[in-house]
């Protein structure tokens, strides 16, 4: 049999599940074989067997058709154990070597799962890591084997620097969710992982999206690097930078940020010929005219769109706006904020626009910083009721280190008087004052109950739903006469055309099928593909491209429709001032406990570790960051604010109608 012709089990999510049935249903219908010879064929009841134990069928299955693969799969394992229970150290070679590739993982599977590896000596199987260099990978996602061949992997990860990968695959490198595990030898102590990547930085097989894991590698209580190691990563980190692109000319990306008089638009924006400069343009004259405290404040979202349409931060990272590209290459550490070439542009932009911002207030007497204080203080009180006691204090340093070093507290007591605040309707100095400690960015409350709508990631159904919808990976866009148009996805494809169930071609349509079975689409009487809910998939879409949305901000029809998911499962609430993806962003720059590639704005100004004071744009950056977390600080307060004063409104008008009916 070809190989390609072989059934693979992949995961019970993978949508080609259907297509691998298909080749190995005549199998399932078949007579069992009086002897098997061939371990392929062994490992191909194996893979067909996991399918039916995690109750994949082919949707032509009959119920009995059913049950009837569900007692033959009971007679493969029987068949499977046998066979690999004949496998000995002295016929190891002959089988091993007939093995396709697509089947080593579902081998040393089996020889885990049946407690095997007592039928194979420590030679046979370093002589197999030796002439496969791959092999280590199937091999160490097996418990078991680990564990029995403990010293041999011991042995061979301290003799082979490129066995560094896999620590920092164990302990740094982010997994996608069906990734197996790797288990490490128990007996490598602290020391050795240490030796093993010191040992890796100094040969010659380094590969350098591994190396760049190493300087933030999070400390454990079994993996700990010193900060001389981290030091070696760093420079050779930057060495083999410079290097690639002193070979390469790479790609160069820009951002430009200006005021101009006598602009048409209040804002434009356009690209450079080469796609790699993108140009913003503000108007002087529409600011001038907008003088007032608040409508400065307003220019954040108005001008900058710092905020989207639901008041949440538009500034923060999203994994929906990873390209194929960028998914696909280099590695990510679990412990790293993703700061995608989408979010390294919105950086800059913000940055670039805040303090041109400033600078044009400056040209007409006014200080941003002033202003702030203005919103805090005092439109905040007048205009939603908030304390009036609130405090801000403004930095009066010369220097951007001594401006940062006032400011960052000044961050710290705006958070603390906002939960006090919400806490207790007031804001009590004398409390405030108890506790030095800046507290967490999560735990910042909020004066309203299920702000924020998230998915229920425990509903494997409606992840699997979303992504066939939602994902640029799916193949459901692609599809005649639309391939020209180039949609993102499915659901874009469905909003804009009207698609004919018969265009898409038999293997697209079990995702199709699958859809149906879920009643999230179905074919009206002239063929074409319907969306069964549109406002669910409404808010599915909004939710898969920002991870969470403002219930409050939704209009009454959705809300109802949200209440309805909350039911079934497939959202919840939380109440909070900021959304989880907008505190992993504030923490980001404010410490390194989230995130190991963090800024760590508070240890640096807060307890006085900041950088040489002569690194002045270093300074002057933080100040800039400082400034705009505060504008963002207040931009949602102002929110939070605002969806108070709303539901106070309405229930006085419920009271009011129950009370005079």
């Amino acid at each position: 049999m070809k190989e390609e012709n072989r059934v693979v089990f992949f995961s019970k999510e993978d949508m080609a599940g259907g297509f691998e049935l298909q080749k190995g249903e005549h199998i399932l219908r078949g007579d069992i074989k009086q002897e098997y010879v061939d371990i392929n064929d062994i490992l191909e009841l194996y893979n067909i067997k996991k399918y039916i134990d995690n109750e994949l069928y082919l949707k032509s299955w009959t119920t009995d058709d059913i049950n009837n693969f569900k007692q033959k799969i009971v007679s493969f394992g029987k068949i499977i154990a046998q066979f690999m229970s004949a496998i000995t150290n002295e016929n190891f070679d002959q089988i091993y070597q007939y093995i396709i590739f697509d089947y080593e993982k579902s081998f040393w599977e089996l020889i885990n799962n049946l407690n095997l590896s007592k039928n194979i000596s420590k030679d046979k199987l370093l002589g197999v890591l030796e002439n496969k260099s791959y092999i280590k990978y199937e091999i160490l996602q097996n418990k078991q084997i680990v564990e029995h061949f403990d010293k041999v992997l011991k042995t061979f990860f301290l003799n082979h620097p490129e066995s560094a990968e896999i620590v920092l695959s164990v302990y740094e490198v982010k997994k996608d969710n069906n990734e197996s595990p790797y288990y490490l030898p128990k007996s490598l102590t602290v020391e050795d992982k240490e030796n093993i990547i010191i040992n890796y930085l100094n040969s010659s097989q380094t590969n350098i999206n591994y190396v760049s894991l190493i300087p933030n590698a999070r400390n454990q209580t079994d993996f700990k690097l010193s900060d001389k190691t981290r030091l070696l990563a760093k420079k050779l980190y930057a060495k083999e930078t410079e290097r690639f692109f002193a070979e390469t000319n790479g790609i160069k990306f820009g951002v430009s940020v200006g005021f101009s008089d006598n602009q048409e638009t209040i804002k434009d924006a356009s690209l450079s010929k080469d796609n790699l400069t993108a140009y913003y343009s503000y108007s002087s004259d529409f600011i001038k005219q907008n003088r007032d405290p608040h409508q400065l404040f307003e220019m954040f979202t108005v001008l900058f769109e710092y905020l989207d349409e639901q008041s949440r931060i538009e500034l923060i990272s999203k994994p929906s706006q990873l390209d194929v590209i960028e998914r696909a290459m280099g590695l990510k550490s679990k412990n790293d904020y993703l700061t995608s070439h989408l979010f390294k542009i919105y950086n800059i932009t913000s940055h670039l626009q805040i303090v041109g911002f400033r600078n044009e207030l400056g040209k007409m007497g006014i200080s941003l910083e002033d202003t702030l204080k203005h919103i805090y203080t005092i439109t905040f009180p007048e205009k939603y009721g908030y304390a009036n006691n609130a405090r801000f204090s403004i930095p009066t340093g010369k220097t951007f280190l001594e401006k940062v070093r006032f400011i960052a507290p000044e961050f710290e007591s705006l958070i603390k008087q906002y939960k006090l605040f919400v806490e207790n309707n007031e804001i009590d100095y004398e409390l405030l004052q108890i506790s030095s400690n800046p507290i967490s960015i999560n735990d910042i409350p909020s004066l309203n109950t299920n702000k924020y709508i998230y998915f229920n990631d425990k509903n494997t159904n409606i992840k699997s739903i979303s992504n066939v919808f939602f994902s640029d990976q799916t193949l459901l866009a692609y599809v005649e006469p639309y391939k020209e148009k180039q949609y993102r996805n499915f659901f874009e494809l469905l909003s804009h055309e009207h698609v004919q169930y018969e265009n898409y071609a038999d293997y697209q349509k079990n995702h199709l099928k699958y859809l149906i079975d879920k009643n999230q689409i179905f074919v009206d009487k002239s063929g074409q593909i319907q969306f069964v809910n549109p406002s669910r998939i409404l808010i599915l879409n909004d939710l898969y491209t920002n991870s969470v949305a403002s219930y409050y901000r939704y209009t009454n029809s959705f809300q109802k429709e949200v209440l309805q998911m909350e039911k079934e499962n497939i959202v919840f609430f939380e109440s909070s001032l900021f959304s989880k993806p907008e505190q992993d962003y504030f923490n980001f720059f404010l410490n390194k406990k989230e995130f190991t590639n963090g800024y760590d704005l508070r240890n640096k100004y807060l307890h006085g570790t900041q950088a040489n004071p002569e690194d002045i744009q270093q300074h002057e950056d933080a100040y800039f960051i400082y400034l705009k977390l505060i504008v963002l600080l207040l931009l949602k307060i102002e929110d939070d604010l605002i969806i108070h004063i709303v539901l106070d409104k309405l229930k006085s008008k419920e009271s009011n109608k129950q009370n005079n009916p």
